[in-house]
């Protein structure tokens, strides 16, 4: 199967709607827009894993390249409607105490600005004050 990546605009920043395959064939696809995002201080980048039917190491490696991006920009990152198996093994590796675990892309509207790991301060007035950008040849907006 292939990999679907939808992106769109929320009050607190960008949400990527990850659909198919996050595995060897297509992480990078992942990496590569999450790259192209322009975060700003105290936004978060949700990543919505609704649609998502299998996750290896490479997209396990594609989620913690976008933590870093995301931490890089000072701003936070959430991982949305994980699939059981997905957060089975992110339990299992620990990286279910690293990543914000949501149950839909739209609580990430309640959780912004209340756990920033990184200790930047969050604001949630500033990011929906400012606006975030995605752009790339494997996002469909």
């Amino acid at each position: 199967m292939s990999l679907k990546i939808t992106v769109r605009d929320a009050a607190t920043g960008p949400v990527l709607e990850v659909a198919g395959d996050l595995d060897h064939a297509h992480a990078t696809e992942l990496r590569e827009l999450v790259a192209t995002c322009t975060l700003q201080p105290g936004q978060c980048l949700v990543l919505d894993l609704a649609g998502m039917e299998f996750c290896d190491s490479s997209g396990i490696t594609a989620l913690i390249a976008a933590r870093n991006h995301a931490h890089a920009a000072r701003a936070d990152i959430a991982l949305a409607a994980v699939p059981a198996n997905t957060r089975r093994v992110l339990r299992i590796v620990g990286l279910d105490q690293v990543f914000t675990l949501l149950p839909d892309s739209d609580a990430a509207g309640v959780t912004a600005g209340q756990s920033v790991p990184t200790g930047a301060p969050s604001d949630p007035n500033a990011a929906s004050a400012s606006r975030s950008t995605c752009s790339g040849s494997g996002a469909q907006q």
